[in-house]
């Protein structure tokens, strides 16, 4: 009988713990995040600019912003997926704005156009190296 009671209490406890396995969340725009220096060149122009952006986290999944871009002290959007970025079209204080880009190790690597509508100006075409 006492065996029965030992077994039954012991049923009861193994039955009511309840394991959970939880895995780790991973956010592919962890990489992408933090400030790069940027070598910019402009196949419209043939020169270089030199600056810095900083890339953050959108509240919205998938998403970061370029704060900074063009060096024109504005903030873009962008989509994130795995190593790759991509800029949809958009328009932002009077620039209109299209691109994508990689990133590999601490190098992030954009091609993108820049269309000014208020100077009414020619497509910037623009190749950008960004490191960490």
């Amino acid at each position: 009988m006492k065996n029965l009671i030992f077994f039954s209490a012991l049923l009861v406890f193994a039955t009511s713990c309840t394991f959970y396995d939880v895995e780790p969340r991973y956010d592919d725009r962890d990489k992408f995040v933090g400030y790069y220096d940027v070598e910019e060149y402009s196949e419209t122009y043939g020169d270089y600019t030199y600056y810095e952006i900083r890339v953050t986290r959108s509240r919205y999944e998938r998403e970061v912003y370029l704060n900074n871009f063009y060096a024109a002290d504005i903030r873009v959007y962008a989509n994130v997926s795995y190593d790759n970025i991509r800029i949809p079209f958009q328009v932002v204080d009077g620039y209109e704005i299209e691109g994508s880009g990689t990133l590999y190790r601490d190098q992030l690597n954009l091609s993108y156009r820049v269309k000014d509508l208020y100077n009414q100006s020619v497509s910037d075409y623009c190749e950008t190296v960004a490191w960490r």
